[in-house]
């Protein structure tokens, strides 16, 4: 029994340390396109990773030092964020140009709306921090976590996207599906963790609400 759970945590720390090596190498990738090819926008990358973990520590501070609960806090907060920012961004672009060949594929591919680099930078800013709080706290599990494959694919579309300036329309549509299901997942796994400790009552009304 011993053997399996140490057998378990090797493999649990060579999945962590694989991870944690192709995050590293996507951070030297971001820092190279905005120090040594003048990206500045890109910067938004690292507001996003920056706000997100501050974020994590006020949680930690004030809330909550369990971790599994301040990693679904915060990703309630990038959902909730994320949302709003889509939206606005759509919505702004049907007052400002209408919707007429607002989803043509030649401006989903090509085209930029306002705020819209910005927004996907900030988002890649989030899962880049979301993967790091997982492998630090070990919210993981598996020889190939599901979350972490999720992470490092979106990680490497993001930014592969944003460093041609190409399908950002698209990928910010992409990111209304995600955000949605992450927000009304995340409301639930935050409702799991506060409102089950209350009873049953407690937990018959959390499931109205979702």
């Amino acid at each position: 029994m011993a053997r399996t759970s140490s057998q378990n945590q090797n493999e649990k720390n060579k999945v962590g340390a694989f991870f944690l090596a192709t995050l590293i190498l996507w951070f030297v990738s971001v820092l190279f396109e905005i120090f040594f090819n003048k990206r500045t926008e890109l910067l938004w990358i690292v507001a996003g990773a920056c706000l997100f973990q501050i974020a994590n520590w006020v949680i930690r501070s004030f809330v909550s030092r369990d971790p599994l609960f301040v990693n679904t806090s915060v990703s309630l907060l990038h959902s909730t964020i994320i949302s709003v920012s889509v939206v606005s961004i759509l919505v702004n672009q049907c007052l400002k140009n209408g919707s007429d060949g607002m989803f043509e594929h030649s401006q989903l591919v090509g085209g930029t709306w306002e705020w819209a680099y910005a927004a996907l930078c900030f988002s890649c800013g989030y899962f880049a921090y979301d993967q790091l709080d997982m492998l630090f706290y070990r919210l993981y599990s598996g020889l190939i976590p599901s979350i972490l494959v999720h992470h490092m694919i979106l990680l490497v579309c993001f930014t592969l996207a944003l460093y041609r300036n190409v399908t950002i329309n698209y990928l910010i549509l992409t990111l209304v599906c995600e955000v949605c299901y992450f927000m009304f997942l995340r409301t639930r796994s935050c409702l799991n963790v506060t409102v089950y400790p209350l009873g049953l009552h407690a937990s018959s009304m959390q499931g109205v609400v979702i």
